[in-house]
């Protein structure tokens, strides 16, 4: 693949817009892209200038290099209105200057994109993997339970987003998805799954719309009293089921063990009376033989 021509395309410049900022034909620059022609050395210098790249890249690349290009950082040039990208930031008093990489971490808008690509991977593995959590469900029945939680939660989501997607007013979109948002992290915040420093700080912007962390804690707390008294509840109830489980078993020992009693008891009075029978027999005998005697 011809570099000058990727890096072209890559940068959002037709062989026109190029050729007139370089000073040469549309013909010419045709011809170094297609390797008709070699590209002069002043040429190449001059690219790699305007660009802000190596002059190795602007003949034939291999995938490495091409791949070298893509995961590298980019920054958005607004001339008269018409968007380009080139591979170095403007002079300080450009007025248009925009760069694409996160703060203290230089990622070109193509890192980025499959950075982004890769969480969401990630995301739709967990979810599934969430939904279909029966590890510890046992019966069918239950493992059918969990799917449907999974679902039910994750269902009512996608619902929610399906209408921020396809809301008709595209001004509302930003404030529908920051209000979801708001509510999510309050829920995170009351169990206990972030910290509230991590809520960005400052009210909403002048457009109306952005996190309110005012809003977020109060509804943090309702949440969070509603749960604790939800918890509460059901602990209680699980505790007096235990105290219950307890005391039949109790009483079931108590009753195993009456039980036992009792029936040494007619045992022994069963012996009692199997002697005394015998001793009332052996009595007679001695009767008789003195009689007969």
């Amino acid at each position: 693949m011809n570099g000058l021509k990727y890096i072209r395309v890559r940068c959002n410049l037709s062989l026109n817009d190029l050729a007139e900022c370089i000073g040469v034909t549309r013909q010419a620059l045709s011809a170094w892209e297609n390797g008709k022609k070699e590209i002069p050395e002043q040429r190449k210098e001059q690219l790699s200038e305007f660009f802000g790249i190596d002059q190795r890249y602007f003949g034939e690349i291999s995938e490495e290099e091409k791949i070298t290009l893509l995961e590298k950082a980019m920054f958005r040039y607004d001339h008269n209105g018409r968007e380009s990208y080139r591979y170095k930031p403007q002079d300080k008093d450009g007025k248009n200057q925009h760069i694409y990489f996160l703060p203290d971490t230089r990622i070109s808008m193509d890192e980025k994109y499959v950075l982004a690509q890769k969480r969401k991977q990630e995301i739709l593995e967990k979810a599934d993997d969430i939904i279909k959590w029966t590890d510890h469900a046992g019966s069918i029945a239950s493992q059918i339970a969990c799917i449907d939680r999974g679902c039910s939660i994750y269902g009512m989501t996608n619902d929610l987003m399906e209408m921020m997607r396809n809301m008709e007013k595209m001004i509302l979109k930003m404030p529908f998805y920051y209000e979801l948002m708001s509510v999510w992290k309050a829920m995170l915040l009351a169990y206990g799954l972030m910290e509230q420093e991590e809520i960005s700080g400052g009210a909403p912007s002048e457009a109306h719309w952005g996190e309110d962390p005012e809003w977020i804690i109060r509804l943090a707390e309702e949440i969070r009293k509603h749960w604790d008294a939800e918890r509460s509840y059901h602990e209680n109830c699980e505790e007096e089921r235990r105290k219950q489980q307890r005391k039949e078993k109790e009483n079931k020992e108590q009753l195993k063990g009456k039980d036992q009693i009792t029936r040494a008891e007619e045992q022994n009075r069963q012996f009692r009376e199997k002697c005394s029978e015998s001793g009332k027999e052996a009595v007679l005998v001695s009767s008789a033989s003195d009689h007969h005697d």
